[in-house]
């Protein structure tokens, strides 16, 4: 029961993320207005999730403490700027490469655990996450000449610096309540995007403001399935679930926007996803109690 209550959560986040990520592509590229800085839009998730935290604590009154600030305010600003990479890409690569490229996460977390918890892990699992980085290589489209897609790399950056964010809610996740570590995470972010918002900050249409609500919130009820789910089940169990994530987007760009990945985003992520799942199976299996 636990493990399907765990899959439906993973779901609902997947769902929720793909549907932040199309908002934004339309509210990035004109669709809704004159525009929005991708940096804005970023700003704008954390700040309008927390005023919903904010309410709702109006309403349960949770006991809001933490002897973890030092590293909710690290994860915040992993987070805050992985988030503005991945709104960045989104504006200016394919959205279905800047999702898949964020799928490299769990991959570069892997090799952070063993930098800096010194997990041993097997020759499988460095194979298949060699090969999803490869995939994400391919994203960037290289040429012979060595030239590639900058932003798609800047992606990849994101996806690196997002890796190190999954440590961090790793460790957090074991020690606090899920609303402390939502309403910490989306305040310190917050107070660090106020210190550069100055520089990009624009009015926006009223249709604009209401898409930056929608994004926010989708934003953080994706953030509050994932974590749920996570406490259900193992990560490695849940990641094949979390990758519908591209699906979604896939079908959301299709129906709002009428566009399709070409064949070499559909071979990046494949190989991304491969890679991903061989490192998920294996991990299940270690986790698996022995007789």
């Amino acid at each position: 029961m636990n493990n399907f209550i765990a899959i439906s959560f993973m779901l609902a986040a997947s769902l929720f993320f793909a549907l932040a990520t199309v908002f934004v592509k339309g509210i990035g590229r004109s669709y809704f207005g004159e525009g929005v800085h991708p940096f804005q839009i970023a700003y704008a998730r954390f700040f309008f999730s927390f005023i919903f935290l904010i309410i709702v604590c109006c309403f349960i009154r949770p006991k809001i403490e933490s002897l973890n600030k030092r590293l909710h305010l690290l994860r915040s600003f992993f987070g805050c700027l992985g988030v503005s990479i991945l709104f960045t890409a989104i504006l200016y690569i394919p959205i279905s490469d800047a999702t898949a490229i964020t799928f490299l996460n769990p991959i570069f977390a892997m090799f952070f655990a063993v930098i800096l918890f010194k997990e041993n892990i097997e020759f499988v699992r460095w194979g298949a996450a060699i090969g999803s980085f490869i995939g994400g290589i391919i994203l960037i489209r290289p040429t012979l000449n060595f030239n590639f897609d900058p932003v798609a790399l800047l992606c990849l950056i994101g996806a690196i610096i997002m890796g190190l964010e999954i440590i961090c809610i790793k460790i957090l996740s074991s020690r606090e309540k899920v609303f402390n570590i939502l309403l910490f995470n989306n305040f310190y972010a917050m107070c660090i995007g106020s210190l550069i918002i100055p520089f990009f900050f624009h009015l926006v249409s009223f249709q604009e403001f209401i898409v930056l609500i929608i994004i926010a919130l989708c934003m953080l009820l994706g953030q509050f399935c994932f974590i749920k789910s996570v406490k259900q089940a193992e990560t490695s169990f849940l990641m094949p679930f979390f990758f519908t994530t591209l699906i979604f987007v896939i079908i959301l760009d299709l129906i709002f926007f009428n566009s399709l990945p070409d064949k070499i985003s559909y071979l990046g992520a494949t190989i991304i996803i491969t890679g991903s799942l061989v490192v998920a199976f294996k991990e299940l299996q270690n986790n698996e109690p022995k007789n």
